[in-house]
């Protein structure tokens, strides 16, 4: 009878957690998914040409938008939906000055990422709004990073983010958002690695 009621308790306590896992990285994951717009470029192949010309697409469509004052995600979306002629232009030049006749997809779209380390930044894993581009084949690297809030060096062929992108993620996300991605703290470690894992499901 002891030992049934030690399983009651260890099965009750399992699904309690079960439970709070999966509505926990449920909220975590919304407010990231809610308020994060992601872009994706991917080169043609993983030529080291074909990767420079990534980075100058990637480069281009950082410096138009840069321009300009969004304040949301939604406002990005609506931003890039209204301009794409115009940014399909800039990419299409770019491609042209750099003697290539690729031609490249433009799509927002709302796919899974994987979890990806920025800094000191760390995204889980999720289906996350972004823009993709993709150039010619599309066979080569991805280049990953956050478009909304604009947190991406023009300068960087990696994904290096800005002095203050703590700052524009806790302006955009809840305080326990913020701490899952930033946070080095074993307790946040620990939930980050619930979050991806049930993502990952």
């Amino acid at each position: 009878m002891k030992l049934k009621s030690i399983i009651l308790v260890f099965t009750l306590f399992l699904i309690y957690f079960i439970f709070n896992s999966f509505s926990y990285s449920h909220s975590i994951s919304n407010n990231l998914e809610e308020n994060l717009f992601r872009l994706r470029v991917v080169a043609n192949s993983n030529s080291k040409i074909d990767q420079d010309l990534k980075i100058k697409v990637r480069n281009s469509i950082l410096n138009y938008l840069s321009k300009f004052n969004l304040s949301n995600k939604e406002e990005t979306i609506l931003h890039l939906k209204n301009h794409q002629t115009d940014i399909e232009t800039i990419i299409s030049n770019i491609i042209k000055e750099n003697g290539f006749d690729y031609t490249f997809q433009f799509e927002i779209s709302n796919s899974f990422y994987p979890a990806k380390k920025y800094n000191s930044i760390t995204l889980p894993s999720g289906n996350y709004d972004g823009l993709q581009i993709k150039l010619g084949n599309a066979k080569g690297e991805n280049w990953w990073c956050i478009l909304f809030p604009p947190m991406c060096l023009i300068n960087s062929s990696t994904c290096e983010l800005e002095e203050n992108s703590n700052e524009l993620l806790s302006n955009n996300l809840s305080n326990e958002t913020t701490h899952i991605i930033q946070s080095s703290e074993p307790k946040y470690k620990f939930k980050f690695k619930i979050i991806d894992f049930i993502n990952n499901l």
